[in-house]
């Protein structure tokens, strides 16, 4: 009888998005610990993340030390999962663990493509040159991160696909009731209302596509900025009759707020993967994303259950919009779609998808030392 797979994941918060991959890791018999370097900050449950004060067990808050490594007495005879070289602290612990020639692999998201990335490149060049030579392999969320990894010189055999992914989201026992009239089409966007998620680009879009279709509808559920930046944008654009801004939402209630849409938005202009197109998935909407967006390159099949638009381009996304205006059945269609795309994005599948991964690897990196004799 084979013994059991031994994995320490190291992560930076508990989230409600993580949770039921882990579970999901364990229900495969996979003996799973997971460190998280910090709790949940202010910021983050400002904007509907839960604190976790309790932890299940085998998971615990372990800092940024290498003494956290003591909070796993049979850490040598485990694989290790480290999600980058930042902070610092991740750099290090890599470098620990490949000289004391303790298994690891590298798991991330594609980084944003802006100066100080470029700045960084050298750090991440020493990164990708010690998972290229020291670590079992890397794991990207996605293509865009497969194609970072490249550039940082990793190879492309060393690299294997392991998303985010979520559980089917819940909905509320009796629907909410809305103040958004119902004769239009529905669009939602869920999540921190700033630039970077392309908020602006969002609301001059909807100011193009009500000069044509006035029907239109959009709420925007998330933190805004300071002032209500964007709520102030909109009533400049004239268009706040036909815009909702719902602040934030908790993770528990997203089921009821996406119940309410059609087509579930997120116009980014970086994003490492979009988990929000996960969760608009599993309840069959249809989507339309930017394709700075990670998950959106796998998630979103371009006319079949969304649009994907280059990310910026004000004219494609209205246009995206006005596609589903114009043709009052496609949401309900490319929604149907999704659902079914949905489900190879499930934690289940992605406990099976990293167990092969990890298998595979093992052809071209030996770490049978990391199970238990």
């Amino acid at each position: 009888m084979s013994t059991p797979l031994r994995l320490l994941v190291w992560t930076r918060i508990p989230t409600h998005h993580q949770s039921a991959f882990f579970a999901a890791i364990r229900s495969r018999g996979i003996d799973l610990v997971v460190h998280y370097l910090q709790h949940v900050d202010a910021d983050r449950r400002s904007l509907g993340w839960a604190s976790h004060p309790e932890l299940p067990p085998g998971e615990v808050y372990a800092g940024t030390s290498l003494r956290a490594l003591e909070l796993c007495p049979d850490w040598r005879q485990r694989i290790h999962v480290i999600p980058g070289y930042s902070p610092p602290f991740l750099l290090h612990l890599a470098a620990f663990l490949s000289r004391h020639r303790v298994p690891w692999l590298h798991w991330s998201e594609h980084s944003w493509p802006r100066r100080r990335a470029y700045v960084t490149f050298g750090i991440k060049w020493l990164y990708g040159h010690l998972t290229r030579y020291r670590a079992v392999g890397a794991l990207a969320i996605g293509d865009l991160a497969r194609e970072d990894f490249i550039r940082w010189g990793i190879p492309a055999s060393r690299i294997r696909f392991l998303p985010y992914a979520v559980s089917r989201v819940q909905l509320p026992v009796e629907p909410e009731p809305t103040e958004i009239p119902l004769e239009g089409p529905r669009f939602l966007f869920l999540g921190e209302l700033c630039a970077r998620k392309g908020i602006d680009l969002l609301l001059t879009a909807m100011r193009d596509v009500l000069a044509v279709h006035p029907n239109a509808r959009l709420e925007l559920a998330g933190k805004d900025q300071p002032g209500l930046v964007y709520e102030r944008m909109a009533e400049r654009l004239e268009i706040s009759h036909a815009v909702r801004f719902i602040g934030v939402v908790k993770a528990a209630e997203i089921g009821g707020v996406l119940q309410r849409c059609d087509v579930l938005v997120l116009p980014s202009r970086h994003d490492g993967w979009g988990v929000v197109l996960n969760e608009a998935a599993s309840l069959g909407k249809a989507l339309i994303a930017s394709d700075a967006c990670g998950a959106a390159h796998h998630l979103l099949m371009p006319e079949v259950n969304g649009y994907r638009f280059r990310a910026g381009d004000r004219s494609a996304l209205a246009s995206a919009i006005l596609a589903y205006c114009r043709s009052p059945g496609l949401a309900r269609r490319h929604g149907a779609e999704s659902l079914r795309i949905f489900e190879d994005f499930t934690p289940e599948r992605n406990a099976e998808r990293l167990e092969d991964a990890l298998t595979s690897l093992q052809s071209s990196t030996s770490i049978h030392h990391a199970r238990v004799a």
